[in-house]
């Protein structure tokens, strides 16, 4: 039997040989996530009318360049693999990483700002600014961010939040079960849907007045905005449990 200081010795040898295997695998808890390396860049002389995007567990920025072409950029770490193509009028951007690694990827998206978006993410977050032609996002868990777009938008998740900024579309169509909603107009829309099943929503709009229909099981419709039901702006608001408040831009 080895004495009390061997086996002390010891253990304390294998926790060293344990945090240095976890180290040199990826990240430890609580210490800050690891550096990207260098970029990865691609590029595709074809632009789709309709540029359809699936992200697989990783974050995708999406800009408008003066371009007639797609840029993709690539940034991770981890030893991270996955392809990333454009096939088509399909841009997948894949993710994979080894059991015992600590894996990122960030993606940027450069493409012209008259082209229309179809972007599906699992987990990653999505950033889209500055487009003129329809944007639909569908997210299960990853944050939606939209800012300065001024094409129709249609935002559905699962648990994944929405945050709209500066928004100048016509119309907005924004769906949830358990994430939030946060939109912030710069310009008074034609239509407006807002629906959530757990998620709280904030929708502020200017102008006015607007036709506003509420549906509510549970939840709490708090309408703050000048109202007119024969107006041909419309607001929509329907929610089951979560609270939605709908206010008059200053």
């Amino acid at each position: 039997m080895n004495p009390p200081t061997t086996r002390a010795a010891l253990a304390a040898g294998g926790a060293l040989l344990s945090l240095g295997l976890i180290t040199g695998c990826g990240e430890i808890t609580g210490l800050g996530q690891p550096e990207l390396g260098d970029p990865e860049e691609k590029t595709y002389d074809d632009v789709p009318t309709l540029l359809i995007v699936e992200v697989d567990n990783s974050s995708v920025e999406i800009v408008p360049d003066d371009t007639e072409q797609v840029r993709v950029v690539r940034r991770d770490s981890g030893n991270a693999g996955g392809d990333w193509e454009l096939t088509g009028d399909t841009l997948s951007l894949e993710m994979t990483c080894g059991a015992v690694s600590d894996c990122r990827v960030r993606y940027q998206v450069f493409v012209p700002a008259d082209t229309a978006l179809a972007v599906e993410t699992d987990n990653g977050p999505v950033s889209v600014s500055g487009f003129t032609a329809p944007v639909e996002l569908t997210s299960a868990n990853g944050t939606l961010d939209v800012a300065d777009t001024t094409g129709p938008l249609t935002l559905t998740s699962d648990n994944g939040d929405m945050n709209l900024t500066g928004i100048g579309s016509d119309t907005l169509s924004a769906a949830t079960d358990n994430g939030s909603i946060e939109a912030v107009f710069t310009a008074p829309p034609t239509e407006v849907e807002v629906s959530t099943n757990n998620g709280d929503a904030t929708v502020t709009l200017p102008g006015g007045p607007y036709a506003v229909f509420e549906t509510v099981d549970n939840g709490v419709i708090d309408n703050d905005l000048p109202s007119d039901d024969s107006s041909d702006s419309t607001v929509t608001a329907r929610t089951d449990n979560g609270t939605i408040t709908l206010l008059t831009a200053d």
